[in-house]
């Protein structure tokens, strides 16, 4: 009997320590999950930090974007539109431009978009008026609506 006792103690101690084992490691694990929560935590409160900075200054640019659209409208010059046609009457296309833009820049605009006009000899003109290419559209006399003809030389 004192035998079985002592085999019952024996197994009450290891029991113990086998419990003191488990809950030292539980105490690991929750200290290593805080750990980790925490640095997430950090992590998470530096990422929101960084959005409320970058939010801020998304704002800012904006308004000064806004800004500068206000004071560019004012300061920039008048855009007009004018139209292009050939004799051929395939092509029919508006182009944007300012008065000061000289004439080949839009020229080579519509001579990208039609490739096919770059193998003829061409001539343009606005209201009866052949246009000189180096000059701008107020020198040419060009106004906002205007319609310019893509003319081709006889061969």
């Amino acid at each position: 009997m004192n035998e079985e006792k002592n085999k019952n103690k024996k197994l009450l101690k290891e029991l113990n320590n086998e419990k003191a084992k488990v809950k030292e490691l539980n105490n690991k694990i929750k200290a290593y999950e805080n750990y980790i929560n925490n640095k997430y935590i950090k992590k998470i409160k530096e990422l929101e930090k960084l959005i409320k900075s970058k939010n801020s200054e998304i704002n800012n640019l904006k308004n000064n974007n806004d800004r500068n659209k206000i004071a560019n409208i004012k300061s920039k010059e008048e855009i007009i539109a004018i139209f292009f046609t050939s004799i051929r009457e395939d092509i029919y296309r508006p182009i944007f431009c300012k008065k000061t833009d000289t004439f080949n820049k839009i020229e080579e605009k519509i001579f990208n978009e039609y490739p096919e006009y770059k193998d003829f000899n061409t001539y343009l003109t606005v209201n009866g008026n052949v246009i000189k290419r180096l000059k701008t559209l107020e020198e040419n006399g060009i106004k906002d609506g205007n319609i310019i003809i893509v003319n081709i030389y006889d061969d």
